[in-house]
């Protein structure tokens, strides 16, 4: 038996560190300092790329430390979309499918989840995982660059697909389980 680690490990601090930053993240944008705003989300994104990392090579994985990971994920992502809202606001309006796709997927990804397992979904699905390295670059390239069309609808492709990739993973399995990397393995262990 594998003994399960202790609640303070470095791996859910840096979740919580993500868990409290994301209000400051929302009070940056909300308050016009781009800067730090931007500064904030990049060391929230590099947490989160940091602790799955970092818990699978220390051995600290924890349900809940994943848990954590998927609570923090979603306050990152909604304070990193207040942020885009009020900086970079034009060019999502110009063409807001790409992103009320990705919204809408994710929403019911996350009903799915909370309906049949009273959680939200934590799955961390490999899809997911591209999908956030894919943010993570359109994010860069937003704050540091330009907004780009073509990242912009290859990230929110790619997000939309992960999320539906949840709510398949999430009608498929009998009892909540993370870490499943995808659709295909989670069929092919049944068989």
């Amino acid at each position: 038996m594998v003994p399960r680690p202790p609640v303070t490990t470095l791996v859910n601090a840096l979740s919580f560190y993500r868990l409290l930053a994301a209000p400051v993240i929302v009070w940056a944008a909300l308050s016009g300092h781009r800067g730090l705003f931007a500064v904030l989300m990049l060391v929230s994104l590099a947490t989160d790329a940091a602790d799955g990392f970092l818990a699978r090579r220390w051995k600290q994985e924890s349900r809940l430390g994943a848990r954590l990971d998927s609570l923090a994920d979603s306050l990152t992502l909604g304070a990193g979309l207040v942020g885009v809202w009020v900086f970079e606001r034009a060019p999502f309006l110009e063409s807001p499918g790409w992103l009320l796709m990705f919204l809408a997927a994710l929403g019911v990804a996350t009903a799915v989840s909370l309906v049949k397992f009273g959680r939200l979904p934590a799955f961390h699905l490999y899809s997911f995982k591209l999908a956030d390295l894919a943010l993570t670059a359109f994010f860069i390239a937003v704050f540091l660059y330009d907004f780009l069309p073509w990242a912009y609808a290859l990230s929110m492709s790619l997000a939309t697909l992960a999320a539906l990739e949840i709510i398949a993973v999430a009608l498929v399995i009998d009892r909540f389980r993370t870490d499943l990397k995808g659709l295909w393995w989670v069929l092919r262990a049944r068989r």
